[in-house]
């Protein structure tokens, strides 16, 4: 079965996007979102597709999950209706399953997901969609690094691995 991971950004009150996109802009972040997805299955949702302007990520399998069966995806997307279909997907292809958003989509994945990787940003800016706390009685935090605001990074940031306990 292929190794499922979910990976985002988010402030301190839990905040991962406002008026469908990332409010800021944290190279740190996005240089570990590369480096965990190249040459991956990275499976989103339908706003997060459309928030990506109908470019898929280079080198990386771009899945959209969704119930729609009239969705129409841009070339270098492809389709799949459930949980099941994209983790066959991946299986085939013998790639990880690495979960991009949004937030439905992380809810679809978090009780069979192996590992969250999540970057908090140490600032209080509020948005529109938002992740509940991680729970600390089913997963075990592993700060993988942390560096301060400065001309790449809008925020101090902690990027941390959870693990299923």
């Amino acid at each position: 079965m292929a190794e499922k991971n979910l990976i985002w950004a988010q402030t301190l009150d839990g905040t991962i996007a406002l008026n469908g996109q990332v409010p800021w802009h944290q190279k740190a972040d996005l240089h570990f979102f590369k480096q965990e997805t190249i040459n991956e299955l990275a499976l989103m949702g339908r706003n997060t597709m459309k928030s990506m302007h109908g470019r898929p990520l280079p080198d990386r399998l771009n899945v959209v999950l969704t119930h729609d069966e009239t969705l129409t995806v841009p070339e270098g997307f492809q389709k799949v209706y459930s949980v099941a279909e994209a983790e066959k997907l991946a299986d085939e292809n013998g790639l990880k399953l690495q979960v991009i958003g949004g937030k439905a989509i992380y809810d679809s994945f978090l009780d069979i997901a192996d590992a969250l990787y999540v970057t908090y940003l140490q600032t209080d800016f509020t948005g529109d969609v938002k992740m509940a706390p991680v729970d600390q009685t089913v997963w075990q935090a592993e700060t993988l690094d942390k560096g301060p605001a400065d001309d790449s990074n809008d925020y101090a940031w902690q990027l941390v691995k959870y693990t299923r306990l």
